[in-house]
């Protein structure tokens, strides 16, 4: 236990440091005047995501039993829950800002059906994440199954969102393979991230979630459930306690993937317009703006 803890905040430690290179430009090539705020934002809601990945990596805790890695507020579910909140939304507001960047340069004839579908969705995504942190908030303070369904159920319809655009970046890639590069490694690991991560929701997460619902059934809330959520955690460092491998998998995985996808995302994939073929009938390439 101790060294698997000690190894997970060691890689965390080095995403944050080479993040924090990449928030300061390092390991980036000059970036182009009318893509600076998009670069500024990914490189902002990136150093967030894998700051507060590396305070959690440290402070584990387990949201609904209520464990915690050490015996102090800062390890509190209830204060880990409020830096999930910035992390889920900073991860995800680099997805939905990509995506929309990437809709953008992916039409410059101006499809309609396109235009709405890589405006909406990104957004649709983003909001689905966004109202499920009240939900999460919910699970955490009240205990209720059902708003955990509920929230894992709203991550999942946020990466469908995200998987129709995915796919038409991974044609329009195929296409223009020598002006898309700079999106192909992102399309590459969404693909392999969504198809994953909805694999996983459909077939185990949600029916499991779904199934105990019912124990909320006659479930009171107590009037003290928020200042419980607050102070009343359990210090333990037992393997069993915390759920066994599954757990350690999982959180494992979350501190360590999840920050190598928010670093590349940070370089702020774009389209290389200098490398688009010209089409005279259509006039100049799309220029993002």
């Amino acid at each position: 236990m101790a060294l698997w803890h000690t190894v997970t905040v060691i890689i965390s430690a080095a995403n944050f440091i080479f993040g924090a290179l990449l928030f300061f430009g390092l390991f980036q090539k000059k970036t182009e005047p009318e893509n600076a705020k998009y670069s500024l934002l990914l490189r902002i809601l990136g150093l967030v995501f894998i700051a507060v990945a590396l305070y959690r990596s440290n402070f584990v805790t387990s949201y609904q039993n209520r464990l915690a890695w050490y015996d102090t507020l800062f390890n509190s579910p209830f204060f880990i829950r409020c830096l999930a909140f910035c992390a889920e939304l900073s991860f995800n507001g680099m997805i939905a800002a990509i995506l929309l960047k990437m809709g953008k340069e992916m039409n410059p004839a101006g499809d309609r059906k396109l235009a709405r579908a890589a405006e909406k969705l990104p957004i649709a995504g983003f909001a689905c994440i966004f109202i499920a942190q009240f939900f999460a908030y919910a699970s955490l303070i009240a205990q209720y199954k059902t708003a955990l369904a509920i929230e894992e159920t709203l991550w999942a319809l946020a990466f469908f969102c995200y998987v129709p655009l995915v796919a038409m970046g991974l044609r329009q890639a195929k296409k223009q393979p020598a002006a898309f590069k700079g999106y192909q490694a992102f399309l590459i690991v969404m693909a392999v991230w969504c198809a994953g991560y909805l694999v996983f929701q459909c077939f185990g997460a949600l029916p499991l979630h779904y199934a105990h619902i019912s124990q909320d059934v006659g479930l009171v809330v107590p009037s003290d459930a928020l200042r419980t959520a607050i102070f009343g955690f359990t210090k333990t460092r037992d393997f069993a306690v915390w759920g066994g491998t599954g757990f350690f998998i999982w959180h494992t995985g979350y501190f360590s993937l999840c920050s190598w996808m928010a670093l590349l995302f940070m370089t702020a994939p774009r389209l290389r317009h200098n490398l688009l073929p010209i089409d005279k009938a259509a006039g100049p390439p799309y220029n993002g703006s």
